[in-house]
This record gives structure tokens, sequence and C-alpha cells, in this order.
């Protein structure tokens, strides 16, 4: 049975390398200075310390121009073709695929690759002989997979993250209406849907708004201090209800919608409730009336 591997080591590395520079080439293209010492660091990945110490050691600096970083892949090659026990072995493993791989990068590019593009696909080179081929393996599994997690999430439906709870808005109906509809209000206590409905149904004046502009209408009303159990049933009376989650209500200006748009369940809670001077409109100004 033949046991002879597809490719020899020569070509596994060729093909490793030049995926590696394929992988990092747009990341370091427009770089000037300190080109090996970013590709190792990108090799190494979230390991810097170990990054770090690679370039402390071998003094590979972060500032270095390129014909700096290509005169360290030089001695590193120098000291390849030097080995004087196994020269060819090293020409012919390590030495001829870079020069293949360089071959093969003209190809593709074309015969106007610049020179300074070369320049970088041989530090590249010399980067992964840094670091070795393991590491570059396990760069290129990850990238791989960081670029099919990216396609995945580009892929899936615009709807399908879970809608955003809504928040409750809170706001203040204002109510105007005759005495006689008020008699089992009370200031400070809950009061049902279907008794808002009623007041609703029975208001001269209504407006539902912002519980700040509420605010500014109470300071504006001509109040009077009588007891509201002992007025006429004509005599009017200012109503406010503070409802949690009433968004759908605010500026509607006819009562059948306002009351449509009432919360489904739940209370409001009375807030002020006082007599108004008699005729008087002041504060009013802002209200539809019915």
């Amino acid at each position: 049975m033949n046991t002879q591997p597809q490719f020899s080591v020569g070509q596994n590395i060729e093909k490793l390398y030049q995926a590696i520079c394929e992988e990092i080439y747009p990341k370091i293209k427009n770089q000037k200075k300190g080109v090996l010492s970013t590709v190792i660091y990108i090799i190494l990945g979230a390991d810097n310390s170990q990054a770090q110490e690679v370039c402390q050691y071998l003094k590979i600096k972060d500032y270095a121009s390129l014909e700096d970083d290509l005169s360290i892949s030089v001695d590193i090659i120098g000291l390849f073709i030097s080995n004087p026990n196994n020269q060819k072995k090293w020409i012919n493993d390590i030495i001829q695929p870079v020069k293949e791989s360089v071959k093969t990068v003209r190809k593709n590019f074309g015969n106007n690759w610049e020179d300074t593009q070369m320049k970088l696909f041989q530090i590249v080179v010399i980067g992964c002989l840094i670091v070795g081929a393991v590491v570059c393996i396990k760069y290129l599994e990850k990238a791989k997979k960081e670029r099919e997690v990216g396609d995945s999430r580009k892929n899936q439906p615009l709807d399908s993250s879970p809608p955003r709870p809504k928040v409750p808005v809170p706001v203040a109906l204002c109510l105007v209406v005759p005495a006689s509809v008020v008699e089992n209000v009370r200031e400070n206590h809950p009061i049902d849907v279907s008794d808002i409905e009623k007041l609703i149904d029975n208001s001269l004046y209504f407006l539902c708004t912002t519980p700040e502009d509420a605010d500014a209408t109470w300071k504006r009303l001509e109040r009077t201090d009588e007891d509201i159990t002992t007025l006429s049933e004509q005599r009017e009376i200012y109503v406010r209800i503070n409802i949690d989650n009433g968004e759908e209500m605010i500026g509607k200006k006819v009562p059948y919608i306002l009351k449509r748009n009432l919360p489904s369940n739940g209370q409001g809670m009375v807030t002020q409730l006082a007599c108004l001077k008699y005729l008087s409109v002041s504060g009013l100004e802002n209200f539809n009336r019915i």
C-alpha cells in the first residue's frame, strides 16, 4: 500500500504561507513601518504578551522600516542556508517553497506587482517562520470561523431579533366636568377605566398631555377653596388623572377616540381635584371644548 503523502512538506508550507499572506495583506498594505512586528501580533492574536516577548527577544521594532524588516528576513534565510549539516534539506523544504510562493504571488497579481508589495509578502513569510506553522494554522482557523459567523449574521432576517419591550409612557388626563359627576371621585385615590370613561362622556373641556404640561396648566387655573360636596351640580370641577401607560391618548381631540385609547385594563390615579372660579377659562386655552 502506498503511504506517500499527496503533497510534500515544502508544498504544504507554500500553501500555508500563501493563505496567511492573502489573509494578512489587506491589513498591512498601507503600512510603512513596523510591518514585521504587526504580522507577528496579528498571527499570535489575542495573546499580545507572547507577541511582545517574541519581538523583544528578536529585537523586532514596531517602528522599523520595510528595509529593516527585510534585513531581518535576509538574516533568517541566511541562517537556514549556512547550516552545514543539512543544507540541502533546508533549501529544498524551506527556501525553495518560499521562492515558489513568491512566484505564485507574482502570477496571481500580475507582472506589474509593485516592489513594495513583494517586500510585504516576503516579510509576511518571515513572520510565519518566526511564529511557527502551528500558530499560523490556528490563526487561519480562527479567521475562517470569524468570517462564517459574520456571514451567518448577514443572512439572518432583519426582524429575527426579539422586539424590545415597550416602555410605559405616563400621561395626564385633564378634565373639566360638572360637580354632579364627581361625587364618588376622591383626590389621591385610584379610579377604574369605566369611571374614567364616564368622566370623559360628561366633560366640558378635556386635554390629555404630558405630566409636565399638566403641572403648568394647574398653575394657570383660577381655582377656589369651596367645598366640592356643597356646590351646585352645574359648577365646573377640574379633575386630573395620571395614567401610567397612556401614550396613545396624548393629543386626541375626540372623546370617542380618547376613550378608545384608554388602557384596556388597570387604573388611573386622581391627583388633582378642584373647583374652578365661576365662568373662568384661564388655563383652559389649549383644552378641547365639547
